[in-house]
């Protein structure tokens, strides 16, 4: 199946294999970031149509594909992306992911048993390069990394550093937890110094969704004021 991207107008060559049937799905496009919506749920009657006005938004964004493109600005040639090299996962439009970076294979289990309980998608890279390869088609709700993941260097890990040039408007949207032995758990300084969310401290592991759905809180409670100020102030 050949998908266009609603905003850069990029052609996605997505294998059907890949995409579920009878389902919402989404992905990111791989050059403007941008959320597509995939509807392949079964068509309804002529009986059970809903009026034109209120189609989906699927739909919407579909139907005006063509009008789009023809406003493509300084008739650049459209670039087309193989899926078959590249990472993407469809997920249900209510699902949750997880990008999990940890080495220690006991400690990685006991995390993915608190976010499966949690109802996270959970991604494992290989390695840094397949983790920043993956977080470059996805937007990952939440990210756990251990700051020594692949033999990493604590100080000049390459994911951080990957998040850290994120723009903001796409890094708030993701929570990162830095796992770390040198940090206390929720050291607020560490934190913002290492630009992530919140710090956990392997000993505290037990309490991991304990420790995520505070430190989640806290954060939308924080976002929830700056978007009532923006707003206020007719920003958004």
């Amino acid at each position: 199946m050949e998908i266009k991207c609603h905003q850069c107008q990029s052609k996605i060559n997505v294998p059907d294999e890949k995409i579920p049937v009878g389902k919402v799905s989404s992905l990111r496009c791989p050059k403007c970031n941008a959320k597509i919506t995939i509807d392949l749920r079964p068509k309804k009657s002529q009986s059970e149509q809903e009026p034109e006005q209120e189609q989906s938004e699927n739909e919407a964004v579909f139907s005006g594909l063509a009008a789009q493109n023809e406003e493509h600005k300084d008739g650049v040639e459209e670039e087309a992306y193989e899926t078959s090299e590249r990472p993407f996962d469809f997920l249900e439009e209510e699902g949750k992911t997880a990008l999990l970076c940890e080495n220690d294979p006991d400690r990685s289990k006991q995390i993915k048993e608190i976010l499966n309980i949690m109802e996270y998608h959970i991604t494992e890279p290989n390695g840094v390069r397949d983790a920043l390869r993956k977080m470059r088609y996805h937007l990952y709700d939440l990210v756990l990394l251990n700051e020594g993941f692949d033999d990493s260097d604590p100080e000049s890990n390459g994911i951080l550093i990957y998040l850290e040039r994120m723009p903001m408007e796409v890094r708030r949207d993701i929570f990162v937890a830095l796992i770390s032995d040198r940090f206390p758990t929720m050291d607020y300084m560490t934190a913002f110094l290492k630009s992530v969310n919140i710090t956990i401290n392997p000993k505290d592991m037990g309490s991991l969704d304990q420790i995520l759905t505070r430190g989640m809180n806290e954060r939308d409670l924080f976002y929830d004021v700056y978007k009532e100020s923006l707003k206020k102030y007719g920003k958004i």
